[in-house]
C-alpha cells in the first residue's frame, strides 16, 4: 500500500519561503524513508503529489481547502491530520500553524469529505492516524483476497447468499469454489513427517488429552496440512470449509481451522459459512487478537454461552489452558476444549442478508456451567442484549477479543454494508 503525506500551505500566510521550508522539512523528518511526501502551495503543486493509494492530508495554513479537496480526488483513501494539535509536532511548529489558521481549514475539509468522499477518516493524533492507516489498509487487503468455498455450504446453514457473486460485488475480493475431494486427496497422501509440525503444536500447548488416541491426534494433523496445503495452493486468504463430508475419512479439520486462525494470516470458518469467513477476515485485519466463531446458546438470565470446536489456543495473548478433545457431534478425531478467560471485553460481529448488512456488538466473557455442547463454552454477556436478538442476522457469531466495534463500523461503512 502506498501512502503519500500531503503537507498543504499558503503563501498568503507562509509568506517567507525558507521558513515554511523548515516546516515542511520538520513535519516531513520523522516520516519513514519509504513514505511519499510533498509540499503543496499551489494549483502546480497539485501535479507533483506522487500516486499512491492514501493521502495524509497536513493543513500548515488556511487557503489551501480548495486544493485539498482537489488533491483528495485522486486518492482510495484520505485521513485528515491536525499536526498543530499539541503533541504532533513540536510547540513552536504547533503555535505557526494555529496563527495561519491551520484549524479551521482542517474542520472545513472534514465537514465537505466526510459527505462526498468515500472513505475519508479524522486523526487526531498518532495513535489514531496509526489506527486510521490500518483501517484503510484492511479494505484493502479484504477487497483484493481470495476465499474459496471448500464443498458446498451445509444446508442447515441458511444466512449465506445463494450467489457467490453477492460477496464478489459487495466487497471487491474473489470468490472460487473448491471440491472436498481435493482436502480428501491429499488427506491420503499426507505423511506423519508431513503432519508433525501441527501434532507437535497441539500436544506441547494442550494440558490434557481426553477422548482421542494417539493415533486421532496423528490423523488430525495430516487433516490439517491437507487444509492448510489446499489453501496455499490456492492462494487464498481465507476459507468457508463444508466439513461434515469429510468426517468419512475418519478424522475432523477442527485442528486445521484452529491453527489457521491462531497461527497464520490466513482465516477459516466451519460448516461452509462464507458470511463468517469474509467477517473473521474482516474482524483479524482489524484486531491484534485471534478470531473464533460461535454457535449462541441462549440462557435465562440475560447471558449466552457461546460454543464451538474450533478455538484457537492463543486468542488473546499467550496460550490459554486446552484439554484435546473427540468432535462434539460426530466423536471421532480431535478438537479443542480451550478455556478462555472470563473478564474480557469481546467484539462479536457477522455479515449477512446478501452481503448488505452487518451487526457489530461488544460484551464482556463471564464464567459459567459446562453444557452439552461443542467443546470449547465461552459465556458471554453483550451489552444490548435485546438489539442482538432483534437484528440477529444468523446463527454463527464471530468474535475478537478486544474492543474494536469503532473501527469495524468504520469498515463497514467503506464497503456500504448497512449497521444494523
Amino acid at each position: 500500500m502506498d501512502i503519500v503525506y500531503g503537507f498543504f500551505a499558503s503563501p498568503r500566510y507562509w509568506k517567507d519561503p525558507d521558513q515554511l521550508t523548515q516546516a515542511y522539512e520538520s513535519l516531513s523528518a520523522p516520516l519513514p524513508g519509504e513514505v511519499k511526501h510533498h509540499l503543496v502551495t499551489g494549483q502546480e503543486d497539485l501535479n507533483g503529489l506522487p500516486q499512491g493509494d492514501l493521502l495524509v492530508v497536513v493543513p500548515m495554513s488556511g487557503a489551501v481547502q480548495k486544493l485539498i479537496l482537489s488533491a483528495a480526488e485522486n486518492y482510495s483513501g484520505v485521513i485528515l491530520y491536525p499536526a498543530y494539535i499539541t503533541g504532533n509536532a513540536s510547540p513552536q511548529l504547533e503555535e505557526a500553524m494555529l496563527y495561519r489558521n491551520a484549524a479551521p481549514t482542517l474542520m472545513d475539509c472534514w465537514a465537505v469529505l466526510r459527505r462526498t468522499h468515500p472513505r475519508c477518516s479524522l486523526a487526531l493524533d498518532r495513535e489514531k492516524l496509526d489506527r486510521a492507516i490500518r483501517l484503510y489498509r484492511a479494505w484493502q487487503e479484504v477487497r483484493s483476497a481470495k476465499i474459496i468455498l471448500i464443498g458446498d455450504t451445509e444446508p442447515w446453514v441458511i444466512s449465506n447468499a445463494h450467489d457467490l457473486s453477492a460477496y464478489e460485488k459487495r466487497f471487491g475480493l474473489t470468490m472460487e469454489r473448491v471440491s472436498q475431494e481435493e482436502i480428501a486427496r491429499k488427506y491420503q497422501a499426507a505423511t506423519r513427517q508431513e503432519g508433525e509440525p501441527y501434532y507437535r503444536h497441539f500436544t506441547a500447548k494442550s494440558q490434557k488429552c481426553l477422548e482421542p488416541s494417539q493415533e486421532d491426534l496423528w490423523n488430525a494433523a495430516r487433516m490439517a496440512h491437507a487444509l492448510i496445503q489446499v489453501m496455499e495452493e490456492h492462494q487464498a486468504q481465507g476459507c468457508a470449509l463444508a466439513c461434515f463430508n469429510l468426517l468419512s475419512q475418519g478424522t475432523n479439520l477442527c485442528l486445521g481451522v484452529s491453527y489457521i486462525n491462531d497461527c497464520t494470516p490466513m482465516v477459516a470458518s466451519c460448516e461452509g459459512d462464507v458470511d463468517s469467513a469474509i467477517t473473521m477476515l474482516m474482524m483479524k485485519k482489524l484486531s491484534s487478537t485471534k478470531p473464533w466463531m460461535a454457535n449462541p446458546g441462549l440462557q435465562n438470565d440475560g447471558t449466552i454461552n457461546f460454543s464451538h470446536c474450533t478455538a484457537p489456543i492463543a486468542p488473546i495473548s499467550g496460550d490459554c489452558p486446552c484439554t484435546l478433545r473427540s468432535h462434539h457431534e460426530s466423536g471421532i478425531g480431535v478438537s479443542l476444549q480451550v478455556d478462555i478467560p472470563a473478564g474480557q471485553v469481546v467484539t462479536a460481529g457477522r455479515i449477512s442478508n446478501n452481503a448488505s448488512q452487518i451487526t457489530i456488538h461488544r460484551g464482556t466473557t463471564l464464567p459459567g456451567e459446562y453444557q452439552c455442547a461443542c467443546r470449547t463454552q465461552l459465556y458471554v454477556k453483550l451489552e444490548e442484549m435485546d438489539h442482538y436478538l432483534d437484528t440477529a442476522l444468523g446463527c454463527h457469531q464471530v468474535f475478537v477479543f478486544e474492543d474494536i466495534t469503532g473501527d469495524l463500523k468504520k469498515l463497514a461503512g467503506f464497503f456500504g454494508l448497512e449497521i444494523l
